[in-house]
């Protein structure tokens, strides 16, 4: 999550994503996945995509919620694993697709209750960001949410500081394994709204540098998974 170098080595071994996730949180992306399936899920028979499901832990989540998935992932191993995790789900309640997030302008628009991005828009470029953000708009139902969730910058200075201090250990491990490291989301409310959502619940953890947003179509009064 901290650093896209060290993501890429967790998942050349899915096994131990899991693991390596709580240890570059600190523990907090379990509260992080539950605060994500909650938010996506408020009540039985919703429709979610997911963007990004990774081992399916989410995934997981959304469907002991109720939640009919679709789980979509870009790499082979880590949705087997997702697969793996969710074994005794009934077919109908999770399709796995194996996708880049840029190709859900493939998917029907308007189809979905909630559309779910858990540490996945720190892998992208801000490009990337803008596309899928705005595809995520149109995949929405009326009423419908984004639930975005990830590592972003502190407020304040001390915050800033201790979110450098933090991640260096992460930046010099990703350095080491592949020669390059990746950014927080610099400003991921600014990002939603620009995608036409607006923000209406947020939540933080580890000092402020990882947050969860909840966000709804501008024309939409309320969001119903909030």
């Amino acid at each position: 999550m901290s650093s896209l170098a060290l993501m890429r080595w967790l998942e050349a071994t899915p096994e131990r994503y899991d693991a390596g996730m709580r240890l570059v949180t600190l523990g907090r992306v379990t509260a992080l996945h539950d605060a994500v399936a909650t938010a996506a899920a408020p009540a039985p028979g919703v429709e979610v995509l997911e963007i990004g499901c990774g081992t399916g832990a989410v995934t997981e989540r959304l469907v002991k919620r109720g939640a009919r998935v679709t789980a979509l992932d870009q790499s082979p191993d880590m949705l087997e694993q997702a697969r793996k995790r969710l074994a005794g789900t009934e077919d109908s309640d999770v399709s796995w697709l194996e996708r880049t997030a840029s190709e859900i302008d493939t998917l029907p628009g308007g189809a979905f209750d909630a559309v779910v991005l858990s540490l996945s828009l720190s892998e992208m470029s801000r490009d990337e960001r803008r596309f899928v953000l705005a595809q995520a708009r149109e995949r929405l139902r009326p009423g419908g949410c984004v639930v975005a969730a990830d590592e972003v910058r502190s407020d304040g200075a001390v915050q800033r500081t201790v979110q450098v201090l933090m991640r260096a250990p992460q930046w010099l491990a990703g350095w080491l394994l592949a020669g390059t490291v990746s950014h927080v989301v610099t400003d991921l409310r600014t990002e939603l709204e620009a995608a036409g959502l607006v923000v209406q619940h947020e939540q933080r953890w580890l000092l402020g540098t990882l947050a969860l947003f909840v966000a709804g179509a501008a024309e939409a009064e309320t969001c119903s998974s909030s």
